[in-house]
């Protein structure tokens, strides 16, 4: 199978992870009736950006970038291009008349589609990623040949682009794999990881290549900064707006993170009048965590350095061949430099999906194989960002627009698991496992009184 999958869907809950849950639920029916919604609106999808690309002028561009005019072709059917397809992006085989294939990755089209100044600076920052791991690192991961954003005035393909070399392996299947397989791939990911640190940064934000240089070019390795977040929920559009950051601190970041979701809750951007003023409260609790010292980096020293992080590492995003080696990590989309803490914690592939969903912050066995493996290898720091990761996990998911998808029962018991993460009442204890619901309608009594002053509260509650 080709190098093919790209984000899901924005929430960190992959399709097949909800379909485990909906099953262990048994919500097989509700799973079927998605599924077909989940069918019909992508075909729509693709039909549309079929319409939009010039096929053409894309095999022309190939061409010329990779010298001697190699004649190319490529299928851009709704079929083929299904075959290679996510929740955000597809792909196409770039066919080179000597045998040589490439891999043209599009953008899919959508009603609720950032604006176009958001997809062209997470094309951007996407492209500058690669071109930084492949210059720099031993990171297995696509060399980048070209790309051009939607709004360049060059690009005559008619839609924002990237043409990358093609990975010759297939998306690992974390949930399918054997013990043994896992715990390969486990120790795999920690010599990943060990490269990522080799490579610090200063700042807290994506990388993205400066100033913007037009499709076809490559970023010079001193062009390749950290700037701003390429993250959608957050960027504003408009004239002294864009992507927040970049920040000196993680505490700085995610404070600021946590104050523009809120003010998006506030807004009415985020959630519906009947359970906005709960998103707010779940919001202000993280704000609390950050502000009121329960964050807290392990040394002294670490809160200004950063490491990449992978936005979306539910697995497949990891690339393997039939041994299990990994051969490729793709899809950075979305990705930042992130904080030791964050960036050297477990990789959400290898939760325990449904435990995590009930509030539960007990570690899966990978998780802990995969701190073993740093502690064996004289890395206690690395093993205790493992064995401490869940403070920054619950921290981060469902963080902003995912939090509104769940239902009030599920979106407790998140919300007591985030807490028990960091109240030191809760620390570790499993004892209350199951009462999320109760816990939760108490601490949200006390938080309604405890913030009765806020405006913005008061308005959400007004309006409910």
């Amino acid at each position: 199978m080709p190098q093919a999958r790209s984000k899901c869907i924005q929430h960190p809950k992959a399709p097949a992870l909800v379909h485990e849950i909906a099953i262990q639920y048994g919500h097989q029916s509700s799973w079927k009736e998605y599924s077909a919604r989940y069918v019909a609106q992508e075909s729509r999808r693709l039909e549309e950006l079929c319409r939009r690309i010039n096929s053409g002028n894309l095999c022309e561009r190939a061409s010329q970038v990779r010298g001697a005019n190699v004649p190319c072709s490529i299928d851009l059917s709704p079929g083929t291009l299904s075959a290679m397809m996510g929740g955000q992006n597809c792909h196409a085989d770039v066919v080179f008349a000597d045998g040589v294939v490439w891999l043209a990755r599009f953008r899919l089209c959508s009603p609720i589609s950032p604006p176009l100044e958001v997809r062209d600076y997470v094309l951007r920052s996407e492209a500058a990623t690669m071109e930084f791991l492949q210059r720099h690192t031993r990171i297995p991961s696509p060399r980048v040949f070209d790309w051009a954003c939607e709004s360049d005035p060059a690009n005559t393909v008619g839609v924002g682009y990237i043409l990358m070399e093609k990975l010759q392996g297939a998306p690992l299947d974390w949930q399918r794999a054997t013990t043994a397989q896992r715990g390969k791939i486990v120790r795999q990911l920690a010599d990943v990881m060990l490269e990522m640190e080799r490579h610090p940064f200063d700042r807290f934000g994506s990388l993205v290549g400066t100033p913007p240089v037009a499709g076809g070019e490559v970023a010079s390795a001193a062009e390749i900064q950290v700037q701003g977040l390429a993250q959608h929920s957050t960027f504003r559009c408009g004239v002294d707006h864009g992507p927040p950051g970049p920040f000196r601190s993680s505490r700085e970041a995610l404070r600021a993170l946590v104050e523009a979701h809120l003010g998006m809750i506030a807004g009415g951007e985020i959630g519906t009048a009947e359970d906005a003023a709960d998103l707010w409260l779940a919001h202000r609790f993280r704000l609390d965590v950050l502000v009121d010292g329960m964050w807290k980096v392990n040394t002294a020293g670490e809160d200004d350095t950063f490491f990449l992080k992978h936005a979306d590492d539910k697995g497949d995003h990891i690339l393997v061949n039939a041994d299990f080696d990994i051969v490729g990590i793709i899809d950075w989309e979305w990705c930042s430099t992130a904080s030791k803490e964050e960036a050297f914690s477990s990789p959400c592939m290898m939760w325990p999906v449904a435990a995590f969903y009930d509030g539960s912050n007990e570690l899966a066995d990978e998780e802990l194989l995969l701190a073993r493996v740093f502690s064996e290898g004289g890395r206690e720091d690395l093993a205790r960002c493992v064995l401490d990761g869940r403070r920054v996990q619950r921290l981060l998911f469902a963080l902003g627009p995912g939090a509104s998808h769940e239902d009030r029962a599920t979106f407790a018991r998140l919300f007591m698991g985030l807490k028990r993460a960091f109240d030191p009442e809760h620390g570790g204890k499993q004892d209350k496992q199951g009462r999320e619901e109760q816990e939760w309608e108490a601490w949200r009594a006390g938080a309604l009184v405890k913030w009765q002053h806020d405006s913005s509260l008061k308005a959400l509650l007004k309006n409910a």
